[in-house]
């Protein structure tokens, strides 16, 4: 099936996956006798559990549309030319994802504040982080061990493959990081721009690059690890 139907699909399901996850939380908690103000607090102390959700459905969809597309995404998009290579990319993996967390925290963090505090957005400054000091083992299930391969599978992975064949390069790519921006559009206007320009654009230019994934999935493992531990251990 050479049509974009199914890529879409994917890419319209992963954002409204986390509003459908909350209001069955609210639903949830209303229905536990939480008062109502109180609801939107309580929803926030289970960020974890919400995300967590949230790459579960996201397994399921990405793994029945590609089936029905012919794509395996445990297989397509792993190859590299020879072992040297791969060892190469998992390496580069390793220090991108090390590099991108130290811009995060050093660079990207306080520049979310400031725009917060200064222009405004619908998240409140500083409650990105703080929404996810909860729940450790949750968070790790869900943000280390999932959404890494989850979503460079959705957006790296199939979208971006299938959307080469019919769309420019250019077009392409800049599709891929606003959609995966998109994606995280809890953590506020600011965070989504942050998050397609500084992670969606250079990883869709590595795997247009690399043709496989393997350098941008270890890169996005590194980093999520990376902030687990800076969450619960600093």
């Amino acid at each position: 099936m050479n049509t974009l139907k199914l890529p879409w699909i994917n890419l319209v399901i992963a954002p409204l996956s986390f509003l459908i996850v909350m209001i069955v939380m609210s639903v949830y908690f209303a229905g536990q006798g939480v008062q109502e103000e109180l609801i939107p607090l309580k929803v926030s102390e289970n960020i974890p559990a919400l995300i967590l959700a949230v790459q579960v459905i996201l397994l399921v969809t990405i793994y029945r549309t590609t089936k029905k597309d012919n794509f395996n995404i445990f297989k397509q998009g792993w190859q590299s030319e020879n072992k040297k290579q791969t060892i190469q990319q998992i390496g580069f993996g390793i220090l991108t994802g090390i590099l991108l967390t130290l811009i995060y925290f050093s660079l990207l963090i306080p520049l979310q504040t400031l725009l917060q505090n200064n222009i405004g957005d619908f998240v409140p400054a500083g409650e990105t982080l703080k929404a996810l000091g909860t729940q450790n083992l949750i968070f790790f299930i869900a943000n280390v061990l999932l959404a890494p391969f989850v979503e460079e599978s959705i957006y790296r992975n199939y979208v971006l493959t299938r959307f080469l064949e019919k769309y420019s390069i250019r077009k392409s790519i800049i599709l891929s990081a606003l959609f995966f921006g998109l994606l995280h559009w809890t953590g506020g206007v600011w965070y989504m721009l942050m998050t397609a320009l500084f992670v969606g654009v250079p990883f869709a230019i590595i795997v247009v690059q690399k043709k496989n994934i393997l350098w941008v999935y270890t890169a996005h493992l590194t980093l999520n690890f990376l902030e687990f531990n800076y969450i619960f251990f600093s």
